[in-house]
């Protein structure tokens, strides 16, 4: 998430994410490990942008993925830092906004988990320009799905970011943006928006 009230509000709960980070491994490892349709492991690299505590990011360095992590929130990336199954990711502060701090086809993959939702249709279109910038063969938004839940409703309006405007218009979008998407259920209310760059 770019702006300033969202990075602070992640550097706030960011210990909370940090306790959290078991779970996430966990779901991730089923996600992206177990799961025939959103393996990655023929790939080589990947950038994982709003990395959060690095559970993920770690999931794909058992991969074999060679793994960069960018969050734009310092507390989230001193939790991510802080695990010492993260040390083989190569993690980075960075912002959507400013562009992602790599160059052009550097990355077999970029994926971004659960932050498309929190940005609005404009910081949208910017993060699927740098991950067809940066990419080469996969971009992967990992994302609600529109099943609701009432605590997602409120969690989402409390964070202020643009989650029922994401679900009626990301598949539109993302069509419009790469020409392709496939869509990969992950759970109930989630799933993988894939699409090939290029």
């Amino acid at each position: 998430m770019p702006n300033t009230k969202s990075r602070k509000l992640f550097d706030r709960i960011s210990p909370v994410y940090g306790r959290l980070y078991e779970r996430q491994h966990k779901n991730y490892t089923r996600i992206f490990k177990e799961m025939d349709q959103c393996n990655l492991s023929h790939f080589s690299t990947i950038l994982d942008v709003g990395c959060g505590s690095g559970a993920m990011a770690c999931v794909f360095t058992e991969m074999g993925l060679t793994t960069f992590a960018m969050d734009q929130s310092w507390g989230m990336l001193r939790v991510a830092k802080s695990r010492h199954e993260n040390e083989n990711v190569r993690f980075c502060r960075g912002r959507i906004e400013s562009g992602l701090p790599f160059p052009e086809n550097s990355f077999d993959i970029v994926i971004a988990s659960f932050v498309a939702h929190g940005i609005d249709a404009k910081q949208r279109l910017e993060l699927y320009e740098e991950m067809r910038r940066v990419g080469k063969h996969l971009a992967i938004l990992h994302d609600y799905n529109g099943v609701r839940s009432l605590s997602t409703s409120i969690a989402e309006i409390a964070e202020g970011g643009d989650y029922f405007n994401f679900i009626r218009n990301v598949k539109g979008e993302l069509k419009n943006y790469f020409g392709n998407l496939e869509i990969i259920e992950t759970e109930k209310r989630s799933c993988c928006y894939v699409c090939n760059v290029g």
